[in-house]
């Protein structure tokens, strides 16, 4: 399976920047052109006048278009260098836009079939609900898992093969029963209950393979006050690939397991949020 390069800048390549100059500076030469013969025309300039200018004029365009490459090099370099640059061109966008930033990481044969149109980018929402019943270290995603609704839409913890997910946003909520024989997770209202003291001071991880996705965090970061967005939902500031074959492993780690007066059946329910892709 090809690898990931997360190293590569989430900068567009020199030769994109460079082509889009080069295309602008040719329409500019193209103008004049047109109103330079335009001229020759009303001026009555015969044919020899004519070809003598049209000499000079690609020997401009020659040394216009290599300063112009010059200069666009020299704005390139620093702007990949710049943080400020790198940190505006991420700032406020969306699951598709981190996706399409990214895109270049992506094993070659993947970034082919996206283009191609065999592949497409969709939306993603991966979920597992567990009981934490008498528990307080939980693997929120296990190897013997089996896709079931209610349950979970992913099979023994990992992607499908050729299937690449890009991270933005992890949800992590809290549900209990109303009694004893209350018992199905897949029954309890997650995202209506706030966090016990046991989950808010504990911690949350996430590793691929034995790639660490996300390190030991509070789990205190789910359960802020901004209503500007969905409830108990952390956004990654470094989105990350979730590549396919590899074991998914979130884990919650709390001081003791979740107990009290009425709280029947605890669960959590963990949701991956990000922007995958797709058969077309």
């Amino acid at each position: 399976m090809a690898d990931i390069n997360e190293q590569n800048d989430l900068y567009p390549s020199m030769d994109d920047i460079e082509g889009l100059e080069v295309a602008l500076l040719n329409q500019e030469e193209d103008a004049l052109e047109r109103d330079e013969d335009q001229d020759d025309a009303v001026e009555g300039i015969g044919d020899l006048g004519r070809a003598r200018r049209k000499q000079k004029r690609r020997v401009r365009r020659v040394k216009r278009s290599a300063g112009r490459k010059s200069a666009v090099r020299r704005s390139y370099n620093a702007g990949a260098k710049s943080t400020a640059v790198k940190t505006g061109l991420t700032r406020d966008l969306t699951s598709k836009g981190q996706f399409e930033l990214r895109r270049q990481q992506l094993p070659p044969e993947i970034q082919k079939a996206l283009k191609d149109a065999r592949m497409q980018t969709v939306d993603a929402a991966i979920y597992t609900i567990e009981n934490i019943k008498d528990r307080s270290d939980i693997d929120l995603m296990e190897a013997s898992d089996d896709k079931k609704t209610g349950r979970t839409n992913l099979n023994r913890a990992q992607l499908d093969s050729g299937k690449y997910f890009l991270l933005t946003d992890i949800v992590l909520e809290y549900a209990h029963g109303a009694s004893e024989d209350d018992n199905d997770p897949a029954d309890f209202a997650f995202g209506q209950f706030a966090f016990p003291p046991q989950m808010t001071n504990g911690t949350f991880e996430m590793t691929l393979g034995t790639k660490v996705i996300v390190p030991e965090i509070s789990c205190a970061v789910f359960d802020d006050s901004d209503t500007t967005k969905r409830k108990f939902l952390y956004k990654l500031a470094n989105p990350k690939w979730l590549k396919p074959s590899m074991d998914i492993t979130p884990k919650l780690n709390m001081p003791k397991a979740v107990a009290g007066d009425k709280v029947f059946n605890p669960a959590v329910k963990v949701t991956l949020l990000g922007t995958m892709t797709e058969k077309a």
